[in-house]
């Protein structure tokens, strides 16, 4: 009898013990993901008021009914978080006591893990460490090390589900050596993705154990930019392509919502979603492990993309987050200063503006430029003489771009003038031409310029005009320097731009010259620590504390020419034209 007793419960705990791993039955796990969100985590946007069609806070409902429906629910965001909003704003450049506003939304959200994004890095390294110290979760990327010590942050996370092991993997676009301006990142190195991909997989797998491998990747599906030495912008596809033993690729950075599935190089299915930008969208992805035939499960996967702007915040998580709130609303109605003439963008593209004027002043201050080259980033066009608020300064110059100081050649930005001028410019020959490139945009029925005014690109420094009876390449042509000076071609210019001019895919500097990203990091002469519009607040709160005005000097000065045939051209044009197009 004892040894049938002993017999019995040695069969008992076998028993207990294997009901303990869990691995056996079916478990599924349900994942939501979010991306590019750029910092919209109330339901209001704070410069103008409006109601955002994607948030944190209509996303904290969708979560709280998913975890409701669902027993296993995993949420994760691919990166680009820390810029963007004027939440966020407020919060890394006028915010030292509190914890990151950031991480106290996602903590509240129950955030599994993040990938580092682009923007996230280019925010600046005290506003990722607060961050990254306020977060009860990883922040994670695999391809990023410190030159000499290694990794920069956590590699992966592993969960674990009754059982089911489950390996989250950070990825972080390799083209942040190009976007950010070397002298601020130049501790770190960047891999390749799919090299990377091809060395941790196995290893999650083999030595980690791990039943399910799913890719958080801060990098778009395809194309991009990718330069001679095969650094690859958006590297899911390829990827795909290349690396066996992904289950599930959860991805951003080109801000294109898709979901699709692809065979991967061992011809298994790997599920892919990217549910775009702003909170729009969330990525929902279910995983099923059947582990009824094996120790081995059988894995299945099946996702979609979730419009979640019909949602109601929710009242819970903005209510946790009401001192923030109250914080940013009080920032963005304080008075920075005072302007002694309006701030005018309205002609910005066909005539010298004062809000450019001001723009170009900021940036011909660093560093001794001797030349400026801007775009009209505005979301409001007129700014009256008076109190200017903060929400005005941030409507006045809308990302957090910070300033590069670079040397090129006159003939380079006669090049980069050029090549802006026929992206907005027909060539006309009489008054019944039509000047202006544009499109009617279909909800307001208004003409519009056909390319984002993000590309137009005018100069301070120099004096020039654009001759729009010539042919495309053939218009621009330099008078002098500013102060009467000739203008050399061949000579070498201290230039002030942005960051997205020095390192965006879409750049002009690289579409319209010889320069490549290699050449441009040799030219670098500095690069400000804080960004374009924190130069501006400084300005108006320092004059505002001495009991001055800030004056907006002309410091742009270009023109349409033959200035008869613009005219004409422009009293039809210009007709029903908002010259803002988003």
């Amino acid at each position: 009898m004892r040894i049938v007793r002993s017999i019995a419960i040695v069969l008992f705990l076998c028993f207990l013990l294997a009901g303990c791993s869990g691995r056996r039955g079916v478990v599924t796990l349900r994942i939501i993901a979010t991306t590019d969100v750029h910092g919209r985590i109330f339901d209001k946007d704070l410069i103008d008021g409006k109601e955002r069609p994607g948030s944190l806070a209509k996303l904290a409902s969708y979560l709280k009914r998913q975890h409701k429906e669902n027993k296993n629910v995993l949420y994760l965001d691919a990166g680009d978080i820390l810029q963007g909003s004027l939440e966020i704003y407020q919060d890394v450049t006028a915010q030292f006591e509190r914890k990151s506003l950031a991480a106290q939304a996602y903590n509240l959200l129950g955030c599994g893990a993040v990938a580092f994004g682009n923007h996230d890095l280019a925010a600046g390294t005290s506003c990722y460490e607060r961050f990254y110290d306020g977060t009860k979760f990883p922040i994670l990327s695999s391809n990023v090390c410190f030159v000499d010590y290694g990794d920069f942050v956590p590699v992966y996370r592993m969960f674990e589900y009754k059982g089911l092991k489950v390996a989250v993997v950070g990825m972080t676009t390799p083209v942040v050596e190009y976007s950010i301006p070397s002298d601020r990142i130049n501790e770190l190195e960047f891999k390749d993705i799919a090299e990377t991909a091809r060395d941790i997989v196995p290893w999650l797998r083999e030595e980690r154990k791990a039943d399910v491998v799913i890719g958080l990747f801060h990098s778009g599906f395809d194309d991009g930019r990718m330069d001679d030495d095969g650094v690859y912008e958006n590297a899911v596809r390829r990827v795909v392509s290349q690396v066996s033993g992904f289950d599930v690729i959860l991805f951003g950075h080109d801000h294109i919502p898709r979901c699709l599935k692809m065979a991967d190089c061992n011809g298994d299915s790997v599920l892919l979603i990217n549910p775009g930008p702003y909170a729009c969208n969330a990525a929902v992805a279910t995983v099923t492990a059947d582990f009824r035939g094996s120790d081995k499960p059988e894995i299945l996967t099946s996702g979609y993309l979730e419009d979640i702007t019909d949602e109601v915040p929710d009242k819970g998580f903005m209510k946790k987050l009401s001192g923030w709130y109250n914080d940013v609303n009080n920032y963005a109605d304080s008075v920075a200063g005072r302007i002694t003439t309006s701030l005018d963008g309205r002609g910005v593209l066909w005539r010298e503006s004062s809000a450019m004027d001001y723009v170009h002043s900021v940036q011909m201050s660093f560093n001794a430029a001797e030349i400026s080259l801007a775009s009209p980033v505005f979301t409001r066009t007129f700014f009256p003489a008076g109190d200017i608020r903060m929400r005005d300064l941030l409507a006045l110059y809308q990302y957090e771009n910070t300033m590069v100081s670079v040397m090129m050649k006159g003939s380079e930005v006669r090049d980069v003038l050029e090549y802006s001028a026929g992206l907005y410019y027909n060539t006309v020959q009489d008054v019944n031409g039509n000047l202006l490139k544009t499109k009617t945009d279909s909800e307001s029925g208004k003409k519009m310029p056909e390319t984002s005014l993000n590309n137009f690109i005018t100069a301070a420094g120099i004096d020039y005009v654009v001759d729009v009876t010539k042919p495309v390449g053939k218009r621009v042509h330099v008078l002098s320097m500013h102060d009467g000076k000739p203008f050399d071609p061949d000579r070498y210019y201290r230039t002030t731009i942005n960051s997205f001019l020095y390192g965006g895919s879409g750049s002009a500097i690289f579409k319209a010259t010889g320069i490549t990203h290699k050449n441009i990091e040799r030219r670098l002469e500095v690069s400000s620590s804080t960004d374009l519009r924190y130069y501006m607040i400084t300005e108006f709160t320092l004059k505002r504390m001495a009991g001055k005005d800030v004056d907006i000097r002309t410091v742009c000065n270009w023109r349409l020419v033959p200035e008869n045939v613009v005219e004409g051209c422009l009293a039809r044009d210009t007709i029903d034209f908002y010259v803002i197009n988003e």
